[in-house]
């Protein structure tokens, strides 16, 4: 496999698939705006409050309007929501124990398990 490799259909199957295997943490982040006006379906947050209960580490770094934490943490409240700040450096991913992970550019979804490429995805992040 190369460093990466472009998810062309189902992408929401393919995250769900890999929420499914975490066994220690998973890191996201979330357009705040994007959610609120267009959330994720209702079986993805399910899985995730699963998981919380199984003692996984979710945490979700949110970006945007800082006013709109609030209605974030009332709608997950079993998510560690951290605030990181305007849209202007938001990278859509999700990683999976950091051996995994989602990521978006200019619209496109790719996959990648290239331990280089996730490192460098989470200190943009600035997640440690």
């Amino acid at each position: 496999m190369s460093f990466c490799e472009e998810i062309k259909k189902e992408v929401i199957n393919k995250a769900i698939s890999l929420i499914k295997s975490s066994k220690k943490i998973i890191e996201m982040t979330m357009n705040m705006e994007e959610e609120l006006v267009n959330p994720l379906p209702q079986k993805y947050h399910g899985l995730l409050k699963k998981l919380v209960k199984k003692n996984i580490k979710i945490s979700r770094y949110t970006y945007g309007d800082k006013k709109l934490v609030s209605k974030i943490k009332d709608l997950y409240p079993q998510i560690n929501i951290i605030y990181s700040g305007n849209l202007n450096k938001y990278q859509r991913m999700l990683i999976i124990d950091r051996n995994y992970g989602l990521f978006s550019i200019n619209g496109k979804v790719f996959f990648t398990n290239f331990k280089p490429l996730i490192k460098s995805l989470l200190e943009y992040a600035k997640i440690k």
